[in-house]
């Protein structure tokens, strides 16, 4: 019991807020936990193994329905040792589990329900079930358990020894065997075909984003391609896509911040919770595409959907000390006297009460945003009932659409549809309880965070600001700076040089392959945005540093998990891009950004980037859209990388200017250096001769007697000429 006099299971002494949603649960609930594991050995039962996530909508709808039922409680807590795990804390227990899932269900997904023997092998799986049905299947698997505990082992067994054999597939003889060129295209081709011309996107309902694994590639395969109709098309279906989906009714278009996904083909009902990565991502590719668009209003307003996403997360994901939360709840309470919350109850309105806040204005602002009277969600993507006669806010015409039906001035009208929605905010705020913010810092997601403001640092026009009147280059950078701070005071254990995977009231679990790479890849873009050598220092640390708790000598390649767990039974290798990049993908990429950097033996990057590229040969010749981002980060060190060294004096407008303008081109396979006459890259020097080279010539002339500043392109070892105005940009290009 706690103070209040109500029930509380261990899950009350949690850190996870996923965890703590359960707190109050009948289920006796353990944390995955040497004490669980102990216990389930002792009274020879299986143990129930329920992973979610707190923004999860339907691991809500199975938690009121069945682990809040006294009667089912009570049938799990006789039969089963229950443990509860948080994917976003321990996603190697996660990944685990939902590959055996996803070989038995041909799908995957959350709340997983798995069931797993005293020793930790699953014997049957699935997701959401009903509560009867939960409570049917409970009964069933603790009969069978009881009639031939030994048969159901044998079969946990043999589900072990499968999932050994998929960890071990075997790579081919050497990269080199791969061609990168051909599966690039074949990623292409596929997300091309499966193109949805009328609505935007890929496939069918419900539609993903999937940033990493589709936007990543494309926006490579335009840049690389020589043929001018796959690059424009390339470039149109991300586009179309990020539009869409900043148009649609997964932008929540009052407060800002993407949703999870569409559950319909039109992005127009989303699944209402908001993730920081896919914040992250989102901004990433709307900030890419925004530089290799030629329309001037494409490109500002692709650089606007990024500018929102950012404004969202500064102001609702963003901790006092600089980081960034995990997420915000698909579900809260309709008004403060509520008590059941409902799935996007924050987010969707009746027309009555559009009408009542905006009076006069209404009828245009409901015209341009799809409002009806009897509400505007198919009733067929209300499974609940809980949208009836509610509007999810989309932009359903242009603006040229509605001045000509309105007979209304564009500026008129943009006047009318600002201050509207700055109205319907404020009510929003003001009556309205907020969804769940799970608080968590996860260090993988912070890194991408880190990524999209110092991309928009590095590519926002400069104009450019936030509704406050701040510079959105500025800000952005002062952001990025906060999380780099964050991360060495606090994710960071410097005495024994390791990350743990997340923060709240302290550190967590031990970081991930996922927390090294993602944090690297943020890094390497601070670096790039900034040219000061102690985030390229820090990013190279943290790659030793995952190369000896990760890397897989025997194979190639890193595992996802370190080696000194042993309730992990079987280390995998996260290479499938998905709602997040893989951690292969993101070190793959590092490793090449980080060879054209560093080129002492003592990182050994390229190699190490063959043999992980190796290491999933196999995976890339079967299914290279799987792999999207790896395929394309591949061709980038198929390539080879482009060392634009800029040498100038950081203080002066011109170098400013010409850093800008190398910044603000996309050029995946491009690594940035500044050589400052004043403070040179002493570094950087060490660890690289064509650097140390320019740096001791630098070192015997007078800057006077240079023109100054200049760029040079090196590759493969070898400089060209200096290089300014339109001579660099054809280089770029």
């Amino acid at each position: 019991m706690n103070s209040q006099g109500v029930h509380q299971n261990r899950l009350a002494k949690a850190k996870s807020p996923y965890l703590l949603q359960h707190a109050n649960n009948p289920v006796d609930w353990y944390e995955w936990s040497e004490e669980a594991f102990q216990l389930a050995a002792k009274e020879n039962k299986p143990i129930f193994l329920s992973v979610g996530y707190s923004a999860c909508h339907w691991c809500h709808v199975l938690a009121h329905e069945s682990f809040e039922d006294p009667e089912i409680a009570a049938v799990m807590n006789k039969s089963f040792v229950n443990v509860k795990v948080d994917r976003e804390e321990r996603p190697d227990v996660d990944r685990l589990y939902m590959t055996f899932v996803q070989a038995t269900n041909g799908r995957g997904g959350w709340p997983m329900s798995v069931w797993l023997t005293p020793e930790l092998a699953p014997f049957f799986a699935g997701m959401y079930f009903p509560s009867e049905a939960f409570k049917i299947l409970c009964e069933r698997i603790s009969s069978t358990w009881k009639a031939d505990s030994s048969k159901v082992r044998g079969t946990g067994e043999a589900v072990i020894e499968q999932l050994k054999q998929i960890a071990k597939m075997a790579p081919l003889e050497s990269a080199g065997d791969v061609n990168i060129d051909q599966a690039l295209h074949t990623v292409f081709k596929k997300w091309k075909d499966g193109f949805d011309n009328v609505h935007a996107g890929f496939g069918g309902a419900p539609k993903f984003p999937s940033s990493s694994m589709i936007f990543y590639p494309l926006l490579r395969h335009a840049y690389y391609t020589e043929d001018p109709v796959e690059k424009k098309t390339a470039i149109n279906m991300v586009s179309k896509t990020l539009l869409a989906i900043d148009r649609g009714g997964i932008n929540d278009h009052v407060g800002k911040g993407i949703a999870r996904y569409s559950v319909d083909t039109e992005w127009r009902l989303p699944h209402f919770e908001k993730m920081l990565y896919d914040q992250a991502q989102l901004t990433i590719f709307a900030l890419e595409c925004s530089s290799l668009v030629e329309d001037p209003g494409l490109k500002r307003e692709l650089q606007k959907m990024a500018m929102d996403i950012i404004e969202y997360s500064a102001r609702d994901l963003r901790s006092p000390e600089g980081a960034f939360y995990s997420a915000e709840d698909a579900d809260s309470l309709p008004t403060k006297s509520d008590t059941i919350a409902k799935e996007g109850a924050f987010y969707v309105w009746q027309k009555s009460t559009i009408d009542e806040i905006l009076g006069d204005n209404a009828l245009i602002f409901e015209d341009y945003f799809g409002v009806k009277e009897e509400g505007n969600v198919d009733p067929e993507n209300d499974a609940h009932n809980e949208l009836t006669n509610q509007n999810q806010l989309y932009i359903r015409m242009s603006m040229s659409e509605l001045v000509s039906k309105h007979n209304i001035s564009i500026s008129d009208a943009i006047q009318l549809i600002d201050s509207s929605l700055i109205k319907l905010k404020e009510y929003r705020d003001a009556n309205r309880p907020r969804p769940h913010l799970d608080d968590k810092i996860v260090t993988a997601w912070n890194g991408l965070m880190l990524s999209a403001l110092a991309r928009a640092a590095s590519i926002l026009d400069e104009d450019l600001t936030f509704p406050d009147g701040t510079s959105a280059v500025a800000k952005s950078m002062e952001m990025a700076d906060a999380v780099v701070r964050f991360t060495k005071q606090n994710l960071w254990d410097q005495e024994r040089r390791e990350l743990c995977r997340s923060w709240r009231d302290g550190r967590g679990p031990a970081g991930m392959c996922e927390d090294y790479a993602g944090m690297i890849a943020g890094l390497l873009d601070m670096y790039e945005a900034t040219c000061h050598e102690d985030h390229l220092i820090f990013a190279a640390e943290l790659q030793k540093r995952q190369d000896e708790l990760f890397w897989d000598e025997e194979g190639g390649g890193y595992f996802a998990s370190p080696a000194d767990d042993a309730h992990i039974l079987v280390r995998l290798k996260d290479s499938q891009d998905g709602a997040e990049p893989s951690g292969l993908s993101v070190s793959l990429s590092n490793l090449y950004r980080l060879s054209s950097l560093i080129a002492s033996e003592e990182y050994d990057l390229r190699s190490k980037a063959e043999r992980t590229l190796s290491s999933q040969s196999q995976m890339i010749l079967r299914a290279p859209h799987a792999l999207g981002m790896m395929v394309a980060a591949a061709e980038m060190g198929s390539r080879g990388m482009k060392e634009v060294i800029v040498i100038g004096s950081s203080r002066e407008k011109a170098t400013k200017a010409l850093l800008k303008y190398i910044r603000s081109r996309f050029v995946p396979n491009r690594s940035l250096i500044l050589i400052d006459p004043d403070a040179p890259p002493s570094w950087l020097a060490k660890h690289n001769q064509v650097i140390r080279s320019l740096v001791d010539n630098l070192a015997s002339k007078t800057t006077a007697s240079m023109e100054l500043p200049e760029a040079r392109i090196c590759e493969r070892g070898v400089c060209g000429l200096p290089l300014r105005g339109i001579e660099l940009e054809l280089v770029l290009r």
